[in-house]
């Protein structure tokens, strides 16, 4: 036992108790009603994402076609340059094997020039030689 007085207190005070308690309950609790709002606005804010998302790649994709051309032509360009390169070394290389030719070719008839010279020299100092015998 408890006297009317500290029982009126104590049932008071767990009344309070419990009031409190359910305040806090019912202020975490949310009704369907603004669960499915809630619900509802999250969707709706899913569904721009996924527009976004999709704009985004259709972005990117065509940065990445621009991109792809843009190589593409800067390797026309170097291959171009390249086969410019290759044709003018080509060009080169037969020059100078022209000219070595021609160099090769000169002085084999400088050579023959000369070797006839002293043939024609030895012939002569070898007829005086037997001329004087």
């Amino acid at each position: 036992g408890f006297d009317k007085t500290q029982a009126e207190t104590i049932v008071s005070a767990l009344t309070a108790l419990s009031n409190v308690s359910l305040d806090t309950i019912y202020k975490e609790m949310v009704t369907q009603a603004q669960q499915e709002i809630t619900v509802q606005q999250l969707m709706a804010h899913l569904d721009a994402i996924r527009k976004d998302m999709v704009i985004l790649e259709k972005s990117e994709f065509a940065n990445l076609r621009a991109e792809n051309e843009k190589m593409k032509i800067e390797l026309d360009q170097v291959k171009q340059q390249l086969m410019h390169e290759t044709s003018r070394i080509r060009a080169d290389n037969k020059l100078d094997i022209n000219l070595e030719r021609s160099r090769v070719t000169d002085m084999f008839t400088d050579q023959e020039k000369q070797l006839m010279e002293t043939t024609t020299e030895f012939t002569k100092k070898l007829r005086c030689l037997l001329a004087w015998q």
